[in-house]
C-alpha cells in the first residue's frame, strides 16, 4: 500500500487468503512477506504484529501470538527483521501516538510490514486505506509456486494493473 499520509510503503498481510492463521501459519506468512521485502531491497524490515492493544493479555490470542513472534525474533528464530508485537495500528504507523501512549519500540511509527490477526482485519485495513485514505494498492500472494494476483471485485483498474505488475516482478 502506498498511503498518502505514511512516509513509506506499507505491506499488510494476510488480507486475502488464510482466514484464521494460527501461530505457525503466521510465521510462514511473515517469512514470505520478509522474502518479498528482501527482494525489494529492504535490509531489515520493521514488522508490527497487530492487535487492539500493545500489551500481552492471555485472554486475547492476537496479543499472545504477537508476543510469540517477537520472542522468536529476539531468540534468532526469525531473522533479518525487527518484530514488534503486539502493537496496535496507531502505534505501528505513528511515532507521535506511540510516544503519547508511552509505547517504546524501534518499530513505532515506522513499520514496513503489518501482520494482521486474521483475514478480516487484514482486509479491513486494506479497504480502509484504499477507499477512505486514497492509498494505492497492489494485491498479490507470495509463497506458492508463483505469485498469485489477488484483487477485489471493487478494485480499480490501476490496482489491478499494479497487482499484475508486482506479481510479474516477484515471479522473476
Amino acid at each position: 500500500l502506498d498511503v498518502p499520509s505514511y512516509h513509506k510503503l506499507l505491506y499488510v498481510t494476510d488480507g486475502g487468503m488464510v482466514v484464521a492463521p494460527d501461530l505457525e501459519q503466521k510465521r510462514h506468512i511473515l517469512s514470505n512477506a520478509l522474502d518479498f521485502c528482501r527482494f525489494l531491497g529492504y535490509d531489515c524490515p520493521k514488522v508490527g504484529v497487530v492487535a487492539c492493544v500493545e500489551k500481552l493479555n492471555p485472554k486475547m490470542p492476537e496479543t499472545v501470538e504477537g508476543d510469540a513472534l517477537k520472542q522468536m525474533n529476539l531468540r534468532g528464530e526469525i531473522t533479518g527483521c525487527i518484530i514488534e508485537g503486539p502493537i496496535f495500528y496507531d502505534c505501528a504507523v505513528s511515532k507521535e501516538i506511540a510516544d503519547f501512549k508511552g509505547f517504546e519500540s524501534p518499530c513505532a511509527g515506522d513499520c514496513d510490514v503489518l501482520v494482521a490477526p486474521n483475514i478480516h482485519a487484514g482486509n479491513l485495513m486494506g479497504k480502509m486505506l484504499t477507499v477512505t485514505c486514497g492509498a494505492k494498492m497492489a494485491g498479490f500472494i507470495v509463497g506458492a509456486k508463483c505469485p498469485i494476483v489477488m484483487t477485489s471485485r471493487g478494485s480499480s483498474p490501476l490496482e489491478k494493473y499494479l497487482s499484475i505488475v508486482i506479481s510479474a516482478a516477484a515471479a522473476r
